[in-house]
Protein backbone atom coordinates (compact mmCIF):
# COMPACT_ATOMS: atom_id res chain seq x y z
CA UNK A 1 0.00 0.00 0.00
CA UNK A 2 1.23 3.49 -0.85
CA UNK A 3 2.30 5.46 2.25
CA UNK A 4 0.42 8.55 1.08
CA UNK A 5 -2.87 6.64 1.24
CA UNK A 6 -2.26 5.33 4.77
CA UNK A 7 -3.77 7.21 7.66
CA UNK A 8 -2.92 7.09 11.34
CA UNK A 9 -5.35 5.71 13.88
CA UNK A 10 -5.80 9.27 15.19
CA UNK A 11 -6.70 10.54 11.70
CA UNK A 12 -9.12 7.64 11.26
CA UNK A 13 -10.86 8.49 14.55
CA UNK A 14 -11.11 12.16 13.54
CA UNK A 15 -12.52 11.22 10.14
CA UNK A 16 -15.17 8.96 11.68
CA UNK A 17 -16.25 11.62 14.19
CA UNK A 18 -16.49 14.37 11.59
CA UNK A 19 -18.58 12.11 9.32
CA UNK A 20 -21.30 11.60 11.92
CA UNK A 21 -20.14 8.38 13.53
CA UNK A 22 -18.60 7.55 16.91
CA UNK A 23 -15.65 5.50 18.11
CA UNK A 24 -15.73 3.17 21.09
CA UNK A 25 -13.07 1.29 23.04
CA UNK A 26 -13.93 -0.87 26.07
CA UNK A 27 -16.69 1.41 27.33
CA UNK A 28 -14.95 4.67 26.32
CA UNK A 29 -16.49 6.62 23.46
CA UNK A 30 -15.95 9.81 21.49
CA UNK A 31 -18.42 11.52 19.17
CA UNK A 32 -19.68 14.83 17.88
CA UNK A 33 -22.61 15.04 20.26
CA UNK A 34 -24.50 17.36 17.89
CA UNK A 35 -25.01 14.38 15.59
CA UNK A 36 -27.04 12.68 18.33
CA UNK A 37 -28.62 15.54 20.32
CA UNK A 38 -29.60 19.05 19.27
CA UNK A 39 -27.50 21.67 21.08
CA UNK A 40 -27.98 25.41 21.03
CA UNK A 41 -24.36 26.36 21.64
CA UNK A 42 -22.31 25.30 18.62
CA UNK A 43 -20.40 22.11 17.89
CA UNK A 44 -19.41 19.94 20.85
CA UNK A 45 -17.42 16.73 21.04
CA UNK A 46 -18.06 14.30 23.90
CA UNK A 47 -15.62 11.90 25.49
CA UNK A 48 -17.55 9.55 27.75
CA UNK A 49 -17.07 6.44 29.87
CA UNK A 50 -18.39 5.08 33.15
CA UNK A 51 -15.74 7.11 35.03
CA UNK A 52 -15.45 10.26 32.88
CA UNK A 53 -17.67 12.49 30.75
CA UNK A 54 -16.76 15.84 29.25
CA UNK A 55 -17.79 18.08 26.34
CA UNK A 56 -15.17 19.86 24.24
CA UNK A 57 -15.44 22.62 21.65
CA UNK A 58 -12.09 21.69 20.08
CA UNK A 59 -11.92 18.33 18.31
CA UNK A 60 -8.16 18.02 18.85
CA UNK A 61 -8.57 18.47 22.61
CA UNK A 62 -11.31 15.83 22.65
CA UNK A 63 -9.20 13.37 20.66
CA UNK A 64 -6.22 13.97 22.95
CA UNK A 65 -8.36 13.14 26.00
CA UNK A 66 -9.85 10.08 24.25
CA UNK A 67 -6.39 8.66 23.53
CA UNK A 68 -5.15 9.52 27.04
CA UNK A 69 -8.06 7.61 28.61
CA UNK A 70 -7.81 4.81 26.04
CA UNK A 71 -4.17 4.25 27.00
CA UNK A 72 -5.09 4.21 30.69
CA UNK A 73 -7.83 1.60 30.07
CA UNK A 74 -5.48 -0.55 27.95
CA UNK A 75 -2.78 -0.43 30.66
CA UNK A 76 -5.29 -1.50 33.33
CA UNK A 77 -6.28 -4.52 31.23
CA UNK A 78 -2.64 -5.47 30.75
CA UNK A 79 -2.00 -5.18 34.50
CA UNK A 80 -4.98 -7.45 35.25
CA UNK A 81 -3.68 -10.09 32.84
CA UNK A 82 -0.17 -10.12 34.40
Amino acid sequence: MDKTSQTSHRENVKSRITSGRYVEFRGLSICKINDFYPLRTGVKYQVHSYFFSELYEDIEEAINKFFELRARIARKKLNKES
